[in-house]
């Protein structure tokens, strides 16, 4: 039977260090403990104590010493983070709200990773993780002292384009990327090559021409979006097919009838 004398010894050092990092595993406690058993019941005494909450089967996460007894909130994006093994970077409209351009804020936390992983919610939040086989255009970004990655500016408005459903839909993703005011040319072209599809190409074109009055659009990035743009039509929205929508003929975009009153800003 473990030591209770034994536990107590390491319950602080438990606690300091998930602090300092805002959540621990049984293995970063273990690591401090020397072995499982009391690991777990360090953990066990702290949550009890409510010095710690668990949010997952394994996983803690510490609570303030002023906010013990509290409805305290995790910083759900480091949370995520931290649940996803920092194997990805948060992305869509998680990246927005990060960038501080979302439109509206979303109870959903989306993360693009190269592992799979099943969706979680805890704290009425939804966890949804996306798998990627093309982990690319991703930055430090420093959220509580800590430092996650998140899609930079050029790869959370392709994706944004790219997965409408993960964007929150056309209306809110409009109204989102035009906050990004200015936006490098040069790395749009390189992640739409690196994507390679001919339906991104043209719906990346009509979109940037239809927000050049609002964030800063070169004609020459134009130009080589519209040397891309091939036979086929395309749907702004891919999984609203029908007769509804208006031919936008220089993109070959098939785009809503009512656009210019969806994307007004309000």
């Amino acid at each position: 039977m473990t030591n209770k004398k034994i536990v107590g010894g390491f319950e602080k050092e438990i606690y300091l260090t998930a602090l300092r990092h805002k959540l621990i595993n049984v293995n970063e406690a273990r690591d401090i403990a020397g072995n499982e058993a009391t690991a777990r019941m360090a953990l066990w005494r702290l949550t009890t104590k409510g010095s710690l909450l668990r949010v997952k089967s394994g996983w803690y996460a510490a609570i303030p010493p002023e906010q013990v007894n509290t409805t305290y909130e995790i910083d759900r994006y480091l949370l995520f983070d931290r649940l996803m093994g920092s194997t990805g970077a948060l992305a869509y409209h998680s990246a927005l709200e990060l960038h501080g351009v979302a439109h509206s804020s979303f109870s959903t936390v989306y993360y693009l990773s190269t592992k799979k992983r099943q969706p979680y919610e805890f704290q009425d939040v939804f966890y949804k993780p996306v798998w990627t086989s093309q982990l690319f255009g991703t930055m430090p970004f420093m959220l509580d002292d800590q430092i996650v990655q998140i899609t930079d500016k050029e790869r959370t408005f392709i994706d944004c384009i790219r997965r409408l459903d993960l964007s929150g839909g056309l209306e809110e993703c409009l109204k989102s990327v035009e906050g990004f005011k200015l936006l490098r040319s040069s790395t749009l072209v390189d992640y739409l090559e690196r994507f390679n599809e001919q339906s991104l190409y043209q719906r990346t074109g009509f979109v940037l021409d239809h927000l050049k009055d609002r964030i800063k659009v070169s004609d020459d990035l134009l130009d080589v979006l519209l040397s891309r743009v091939g036979k086929n039509v395309y749907y702004l929205i891919p999984w609203k097919k029908g007769n509804e929508g208006r031919l936008v003929k220089e993109w070959n975009i098939l785009i809503p009838r009512n656009l210019e009153e969806m994307a007004r800003y309000v």
